[in-house]
């Protein structure tokens, strides 16, 4: 979720808090047999079945994995940056220079040095919540001098792999879309890149998956034809993408309108039907401390006492299982791999509900898997199975 000026619970604490709880709807992805899952394949997804990783979301975070855990190598990397705006000196933050929004350093540079063979996958934001119609300036070729730039800048970085999430999480309300505009900004997007032959770049159309569109039926996934509505076009969509931060309710503490699951689901019964393979483009472990092993709500600050294994269990076991599940149609998976506290941004004390003061960014945690030995352990069992997991010898 959560770069640059997406402050998820923010805007939405208030919300957030009177919710009560509501049914759920039965819209499930229908299983069948592993060996009968046709293969989903698409520009650079990975041999056969196996899955791309990448890590993220700062230089900093980055850097960090790199040095403390060398028995993973780098095959992805994830870094955000912005386009709103025609003048070059402001926009494209951290692309040509460092960057930081307290959430840790944002350093292209540095990173695609520290990772040489690695993918790069760019959330790109483009949200309006200032009213600034980022979206139409784009549509409209307003930002047409910085938006050949950053084509240009991309593509100069082959043979490396870019994996462009334009928009990213463009229906969660945070962020201010509207499906027409999103759209149109999408397209202008993806269709640049084609006309500057840049092949080395894939468009990526991530879905927030958040379940809960707050009375706004344009963000609420029980809508009727909901990604329908917000979908630029197979000529222009390369992937499909969703965030994983919960997989059920054991980290809310309140029901929303539907299950993060069934969201899920819906967007793998979507990129199915039209073909396209799936990247996990943002996930962690929202809510819990894997050094400090507690856990909270992710509404509220308020930890209780956790087990490393019962983390695992909880959080990363489903995690993988659904990911080893769907392997035919998700074929990258994006880890942030961060201690969100100590981030100025993502600070939340304790008490503290999400989007107050205090706790401004939301209730994050700690998801550094070598923050935890026995965790750091079954997570470097799943990564480095090489029947599973692309491996930089795979290059």
């Amino acid at each position: 979720m959560r770069l640059i000026s997406n402050l998820t619970m923010l805007s939405l604490a208030a919300t957030l808090i009177a919710c009560n709880g509501s049914s759920s709807n039965t819209n499930q992805l229908t299983e069948q047999p592993s060996s009968t899952k046709k293969i989903i394949k698409g520009k650079f997804t990975p041999d056969g079945d196996k899955t791309l990783l990448f890590i993220g979301q700062d230089s900093d975070t980055i850097s960090a994995y790199i040095n403390e855990v060398p028995e993973d190598s780098i095959e992805g990397v994830t870094l955000y940056t912005q386009l709103k705006s025609n003048d070059i000196n402001k926009t494209l933050f951290a692309v040509l220079s460092p960057a930081d929004w307290q959430s840790g350093e944002m350093n292209f540079p540095k990173t695609l040095a520290e990772s040489p063979r690695a993918s790069l996958a760019v959330g790109l934001a483009l949200d309006n919540c200032k009213q600034e119609n980022h979206e139409s300036n784009i549509a409209n070729g307003a930002y047409d001098d910085t938006l050949n730039f950053m084509v240009e800048h991309f593509k100069s970085l082959a043979p490396r792999k870019v994996f462009l999430r334009i928009g990213y999480e463009f229906d969660g309300p945070w962020n201010c879309y509207t499906p027409a505009t999103y759209k149109k900004a999408f397209r202008k997007i993806a269709l640049a890149i084609k006309a500057q032959h840049a092949d080395n770049i894939v468009t990526v159309w991530q879905s927030a998956t958040w379940p809960d569109g707050y009375g706004n039926a344009i963000y609420d996934f029980n809508q009727t034809n909901h990604l329908e509505n917000w979908y630029p076009g197979d000529d222009v969509v390369d992937w499909v993408a969703m965030s994983i931060f919960y997989r059920d309710l054991s980290q809310w503490n309140y029901v929303p309108p539907t299950t993060p699951a069934q969201s899920q689901e819906k967007v793998l019964n979507f990129a199915i039907k039209h073909n396209k393979p799936v990247m996990v483009a943002e996930s962690a472990p929202q809510g819990y401390r894997t050094g400090a092993l507690t856990h909270s709500f992710i509404q509220v600050n308020q930890q209780t006492p956790v087990t490393a294994k019962e983390i695992w269990e909880n959080w990363y076991q489903p995690y993988f299982g659904f990911i080893n599940e769907n392997k035919n149609v998700i074929r990258a998976v994006a880890y942030i791999n961060t201690h969100w506290e100590t981030q100025a941004m993502w600070e939340c004390q304790p008490g503290i509900p999400a989007g107050q003061e205090g706790c401004n960014g939301g209730n994050w945690g700690d998801s550094r898997i070598q923050a935890n030995e026995y965790i750091k352990n079954k997570w470097l069992e799943q990564v480095n199975n090489t029947e599973r997991w692309l491996q930089s010898s795979d290059y």
